[in-house]
């Protein structure tokens, strides 16, 4: 658990109230959340924490992560920090269009997903991933392969770099 205390007011002259005040943030835990970060110009970039229950129940319970129209994804990097357990006929784990991941998107083969480290996935988009994006996309994250399977364990995060010619 995180606690913030901090002087409030001006300790030197006394004006306005002279108390500490204190914020609790709660603890904090990985997974299940995204946000996109503005960064220079152009440049964006979409983080996506996930965990293993991701995988099995509707991935973005509240609000899914959209990419603007007139988006170009430059890269995707992946860190995993605790190896899933897939199983199926070559799972994967597909992160893209929702509805479409298999065909617009990118993917992350088994090996990469049951074991920690970071992998480059650019070389894995597909489609409109791959070409540039015509209009709002909501991203949506499916499991692949051949009746594919995945246990309680697996953390990991998504990097999506691109850049927006319309500056959103």
């Amino acid at each position: 658990m995180g606690y913030e205390t901090s002087q409030f007011g001006d300790q030197v002259t006394g004006a306005n109230v002279t108390q500490d005040v204190n914020n609790h943030y709660g603890a904090f835990e990985t997974g299940d959340t995204q946000g996109n970060v503005k960064t220079e110009g152009f440049r964006n970039e979409l983080s996506i924490d996930m965990d293993a229950a991701m995988l099995t129940a509707e991935a973005f319970t509240l609000l899914a992560p959209t990419i603007p129209a007139g988006s170009l994804v430059e890269s995707v990097i992946l860190e995993v920090t605790e190896a899933f357990a897939l199983g199926g006929t070559t799972p994967t784990i597909l992160v893209g269009t929702n509805g479409s991941e298999v065909t617009n998107g990118f993917v992350t083969s088994e090996a990469q997903a049951e074991a920690v480290g970071t992998y480059d996935l650019t070389a894995t988009l597909t489609g409109t991933w791959a070409a540039g994006l015509a209009a709002d996309t909501v991203v949506g994250v499916e499991l692949g392969g051949t009746t594919p399977t995945n246990g309680t364990a697996g953390q990991a995060r998504f990097v999506i770099k691109y850049v927006n010619v319309n500056g959103q």
